[in-house]
């Protein structure tokens, strides 16, 4: 490993989830080694997580072929647990990067993240 990598914070992995949105099989960081991977915890019920949706969009269209999206859905209430609640918010706000349901806090723990929205680059 090179120096100036030793000592570095591995990113964990994307597991402990409910399953996947806008992607054919799950997705791993392993996998995606190479490139720059952009994790946006949000929740559905959360007017600034919303107001985001737009700059990620943008910024996936400006880094296509860099760049991977990857929206963490950790739910603030019961109701926004539910796949299909927040597969119809996708539809709603034409969300095309994967999104994965971390209902139970899973992935958000394992981050330590502590409020709507986070970024994690």
């Amino acid at each position: 490993m090179p120096e100036e990598y030793r000592g570095r914070v591995r990113a964990p992995e994307l597991t402990g989830h409910r399953g996947w949105l806008n992607t054919e099989q799950p997705l791993s960081l392993a996998a995606l080694k190479g490139k720059v991977v952009l994790l946006d915890f949000w929740t559905y019920g959360c007017i600034n997580c919303i107001h985001v949706i737009p700059d990620l969009k943008r910024l996936e269209e400006k880094y296509a072929d860099q760049l991977v999206v990857i929206g963490v859905h950790s739910a603030k209430f019961e109701n926004e647990k539910e796949t299909d609640n927040i597969r119809q918010i996708i539809l709603r706000y034409e969300i095309e990067h994967p999104v994965v349901n971390d209902a139970d806090f899973a992935i958000w723990q394992a981050y330590a993240v502590r409020a709507w929205p986070t970024q994690y680059l």
